[in-house]
Formats: structure tokens, C-alpha cells, sequence
């Protein structure tokens, strides 16, 4: 067997390690000690959920039609996006196989379970009711509920409850848009919406605590997205005033400055929740600077400069290629052939393009206070 001198060795063992560190800096990830994923929200997160819940209230279910997931599954998988949302990009990048639904068919929640659904809220279908707001859903699927889902789960997961703590990362979240989309649709006005911000805050804060104490160490809490920005609302609270607007990104203003106020409490509780567990690490992750950037920016991100960030990529017409008559999935919707250049995907849901920028500035900044990576760091 041929030998190398002794300076060639060495050379080949510095190489060597050179390579192993580029990989380590490549596929941060993979350090970390993540072994199970847990998310909570609405269809921000939902992978598969909705479809089992609402098959016996609905006769017909958008997202469960193509050409939603067309980008990358090449099939309908209950995900309200053209592909993949953050959480897929995020398990991949520790590892991990997608995180399935629990509703779903897999019975293997080895590595985490996704509680999130379509359409769900912070606040339960009770509150709504008792509020006459009757544009929820029929069925409750509130953060409450994804929580008792959970509960049930664990005792299946492991034996004793500190087994959970090292290697569990839990998202709760994206929840409370769809709070203050129902009441806005009910008719009340922003001013109105936003009185219910405390309430929609503390519920979440209720929920991070809850599995925390459940023995959650790494918990991931985002805030919502610029609602003002979103098509669906662009569409159904179009204003004749143009003062409305923001004259740079073409959002409604007050609606956005709802946004900023439930995200600025939400920060705020997230700050004292990690006075309150300092063994947890606690992260604030953005939804709102990102998409504001997207918009400001497009060329910077790979969207279209040439068109408005605001039009949707599968609709049927109209100002933002959006139509509740002829919603994506649905006869009369078309999806465009470049979803990538795209911010958004149906009017209210993101591409998968956009998410993947979104979920990397989570994991290392700088749209996450501490990035999760810094977070998880062992």
C-alpha cells in the first residue's frame, strides 16, 4: 500500500478538516440537537389537517384540488401553497422528514406532529358565537383544541416527561390573523378589531406556557403577517380613499397598523415569558418585516419587479388576480407559470418561493429574536 510522507498526511488531514467544517457551516442543522418538531397555527402550518375536519361540513375543498402543491409534490397534500410551507423547509433543514398532520393517515409521530389547521383561531368557535360572528368555520379547530390534541399525543411519545426536553422544537404559530380577518368580515372596524388584540395576545401566551410546562425547551412563537398587504383584504375592504394606502407598497394602511400592534404585544409577552422560563428558549419570529421587504424589494428576493407584489399568482381576475367567486382550486381559477416569481399564491396564502426565504431568515436571521439556529445551539 502506498504511503505519504509525512507533510503530505498532514496536508490531507488539514484538508480534510477544512471540508468537514464547510459541510458544518453548509448544513447548520444538522448540529443541532432537534429530533421532533411540534407545530400549532392555521394554514400558514396546516400540512394536511383541514381536509380531514372539513370533508363532512364541506361539499367541495379548494385544497385539496390542484394546482395547489404542484411546485413540489406534484399533488394536492392539504398544504394551502403551491409546495412547501416554512415548517417543511425548517424540519429539512434539522433533518427531519415532513412533519405529518395528525389527523392524517401517519401513526408514526416519531418526529413531531402538526396540529395546525386551515382557518383556525386563537380565540375558540365559542367566543365567536357568542359575539354573533358568524364568518368562522363550523367546526372549532381554535389553539385550545390543537393543544388538547396535543395533550393526548404525549403520553404516547415517551415515558417521562423530561425525556421531551432537550430535543423538541414547538411552533405555535402562525395563530390569531384569521381572530381579527373573521371580526373585520363580521363588519367591525379596525379601530374595533384591534380592542380584541389583548385578548387574541394573552391566548397565545397561554399556549406557549402550556408546553412549555409540558416540558417544551425550544419554542418558536411568530407574529402575523401585514394584513393590509394580503389580497383577500385588499379586495374586500378596497377604499375610494387613496390616502388609505401606502403609496410605496400599495397595502391599506390601518389594517397593517393592526398587525404592527398584535406583533408589538406579542413581542412584548414573548419577553416576559422568557423572564418567566429561563431554561426555555424562547423565539419571536417576524412574518411582517419579511413581506414588507418582499414588496419593497422584489428583484432583491427573485419576485417579479415588472408587476405588482400584491397580485396573486392562481386566481381569475380582477385589480390582484383575486376572486372570492373563483378561488384557487376551484373552475375558473388558473394558476400563472411562474410561481416562483410570485409573492403570493391564492390571495391569502404565500408562494412556496416566499416561504423559503421567510423560513431562512428564521433559522438565521434576521427575521427571528434569536434566530432559531442561535437558539438551539447546544
Amino acid at each position: 500500500m502506498e504511503r505519504f510522507p509525512p507533510s503530505k498526511s498532514i496536508a490531507f488531514v488539514l484538508l480534510l478538516l477544512a471540508a468537514c467544517a464547510h459541510y458544518a457551516e453548509a448544513n447548520p442543522g444538522r448540529r443541532h440537537p432537534i429530533r421532533s418538531i411540534f407545530s400549532f397555527g392555521n394554514s400558514y402550518t396546516d400540512t394536511g389537517n383541514y381536509g380531514k375536519l372539513a370533508a363532512s361540513v364541506l361539499p367541495v375543498i379548494p385544497f385539496s384540488n390542484l394546482p395547489y402543491g404542484e411546485t413540489f409534490f406534484s399533488r394536492p397534500t392539504g398544504r394551502a401553497s403551491n409546495g412547501r410551507l416554512i415548517l417543511d423547509f425548517i424540519a429539512d433543514e434539522f433533518g427531519l422528514p415532513f412533519i405529518p398532520p395528525i389527523l392524517g393517515e401517519e401513526c408514526n409521530f416519531t418526529h413531531g406532529a402538526n396540529f395546525g389547521v386551515i382557518a383556525a383561531t386563537a380565540l375558540g368557535l365559542g367566543f365567536f358565537l357568542e359575539k354573533n360572528i358568524t364568518t368562522v368555520p363550523p367546526f372549532n379547530s381554535s389553539l385550545n383544541v390543537q393543544l388538547e390534541w396535543f395533550r393526548k399525543l404525549k403520553p404516547t411519545l415517551c415515558s417521562t416527561p423530561q425525556e421531551t426536553t432537550s430535543g423538541d422544537l414547538s411552533f405555535m404559530g402562525e395563530i390569531g390573523g384569521n381572530d381579527y380577518n373573521f371580526i373585520r368580515a363580521a363588519g367591525e372596524t379596525n379601530e374595533q378589531v384591534a380592542s380584541y388584540v389583548p385578548k387574541v395576545v394573552q391566548t397565545i401566551t397561554a399556549g406557549v406556557e402550556a408546553v412549555v410546562e409540558a416540558g417544551a425547551r425550544y419554542v418558536v412563537v411568530p407574529g402575523i403577517l401585514p394584513t393590509g398587504c394580503i389580497p383577500i383584504v385588499l379586495t374586500l375592504f378596497a377604499s375610494p380613499n387613496k390616502n388609505d394606502y401606502d403609496a410605496r407598497t400599495g397595502c391599506l394602511r390601518e389594517d397593517n397598523a393592526v398587525a404592527r400592534y398584535h406583533n408589538t404585544a406579542l413581542l412584548e409577552a414573548v419577553r416576559r415569558l422568557r423572564c418567566k422560563y429561563p431554561a426555555a428558549k424562547i423565539v419571536y419570529a417576524d412574518y411582517y418585516a419579511p413581506v414588507m421587504a418582499f414588496l419593497k424589494k422584489p428583484a432583491t428576493f427573485g419576485f417579479s419587479a415588472t408587476r405588482s407584489g400584491l397580485r396573486v399568482c392562481c386566481g381569475a381576475g380582477g385589480l390582484y388576480n383575486y376572486n372570492a367567486t373563483a378561488p384557487c382550486g376551484l373552475p375558473g381559477a388558473t394558476a400563472c407559470p411562474d410561481p416562483a416569481a410570485h409573492i403570493n399564491w391564492d390571495g391569502i396564502h404565500m408562494t412556496e418561493a416566499a416561504y423559503k426565504h421567510i423560513a431562512t431568515g428564521w433559522l438565521r436571521g434576521p427575521y427571528a429574536h434569536p434566530p432559531i439556529f442561535d437558539a438551539v445551539h447546544p
